[in-house]
């Protein structure tokens, strides 16, 4: 029995690339942002169905390495959001994009930070399945027979260069090569934040509906402080069993963010929702 210890997946690979369905709802979507943000404020959305964050800081903190998170999120956002994410694991922005592309059967895919991992994982692969080619520059290379990554990422500089274009060419050689110097940057705070909680079983209960609410209004101020942020207005949203969904909404006479959040949702009009249409099927904020 081998009793060397194997270096974790997506060592030394500090990117994270998640990939939503592509119809993902826009709310689903910013509850993620936020889910990330749990784990690392160095996070940018890419709408309507992307973001990109940079764990570095977060490996220590968790006592997890990359690919270890990465499984955390994916978790966290199907059970709290029933949201099927895929992730992809690498040193680079752009490796850890093709290798979410990769995710889309096992949900994540981690690719090591040594430069032998980045040219195993890249260069036996089609040419146009480089990060950021077009099609136009996947054409003209087939022609010159640069058929692969890795044909492309031995050229010299100056030949792919001429066959594409002095900028064009210069980037697209470096991310064949594993090179891709552009940085994460965390995006502005929302403007807005949500929550929700999806019942087990439809259910016609006040106390139930209320209780999720009070859960939901003490996750939402613990993230507004965390945040160092204040809330202007309340919005609820109660989805019924036949999908039709209620609304209710408070404008705050004051910013609030460190009273007991409970009491803010109890003064919404209608937040009890006694018995009326319906079962009630999801509760968010």
């Amino acid at each position: 029995m081998d009793d060397e210890q194997r270096e974790p997946a997506g060592a030394g690979s500090p990117i994270l690339h998640l990939r939503c369905p592509v119809d993902v709802d826009p709310v689903i979507y910013r509850l993620l942002l936020g889910l990330v943000a749990d784990v690392t404020p160095v996070v940018q959305a890419v709408p309507p169905s992307v973001l990109v964050t940079d764990v570095s800081g977060s490996i220590r903190f968790f006592d997890r390495d990359p690919a270890e998170l990465g499984l955390m999120i994916r978790t966290r956002a199907m059970a709290l959001y029933g949201l099927p994410v895929v992730i992809g694991v690498g040193p680079t922005w752009s490796v850890a994009a093709m290798a979410s592309r990769d995710a889309l059967r096992s949900g994540l895919v981690a690719v090591g930070s040594a430069p032998e991992q980045v040219a195993a994982f890249l260069h036996h692969r089609p040419v146009g399945e480089l990060y950021g080619i077009g099609p136009t520059q996947e054409q003209r290379l087939v022609q010159f027979g640069v058929h692969t990554i890795g044909l492309l990422a031995q050229l010299p500089e100056a030949t792919v260069q001429r066959v594409l274009g002095g900028r064009a060419g210069r980037q697209l050689r470096e991310v064949a090569r594993g090179i891709d110097r552009r940085v994460v940057v965390p995006t502005e705070l929302p403007h807005s934040t949500a929550a929700q909680r999806r019942f087990a079983l439809d259910t016609l209960s006040p106390e139930a509906v209320h209780a999720a609410l009070l859960s939901l209004a003490v996750e939402l101020g613990d993230r507004l402080r965390t945040r160092r942020q204040a809330a202007r207005t309340i919005t609820m949203t109660v989805t019924l069993a036949d999908r039709s969904q209620v609304h209710r909404s408070r404008q705050l006479p004051e910013r609030a963010h460190r009273g007991p959040p409970r009491h803010r949702v109890r003064d919404v009009p209608g937040a009890g929702l006694p018995a009326g249409p319906g079962p009630r099927h999801r509760a968010a904020l």
